[in-house]
């Protein structure tokens, strides 16, 4: 389930980590509001949009821990 989100999407979730997945992609939309980097607007849409796209259940088994 992981493989779903690489290092990078990762990372991003967890600045905003919740126990519920739509209050992460409340975050991340919130924050691209003020995003002037090209690169991370784009990694903030993705991220959202693969949020999105999975159920609560397969959000609550990701394993969320952000790398070095």
């Amino acid at each position: 389930m992981n493989n779903l989100f690489t290092v990078e999407e990762t990372n991003l979730i967890c600045i905003f980590q919740s126990d519920s997945r739509a209050k992460v992609i409340e975050g991340i939309h919130k924050a691209m509001k003020h995003i002037d980097d090209d690169e991370l607007l784009e990694l903030s849409v993705r991220v959202a949009g693969k949020l999105e796209s999975i159920g609560d259940e397969e959000y609550a088994r990701l394993v969320l821990e952000a790398a070095e």
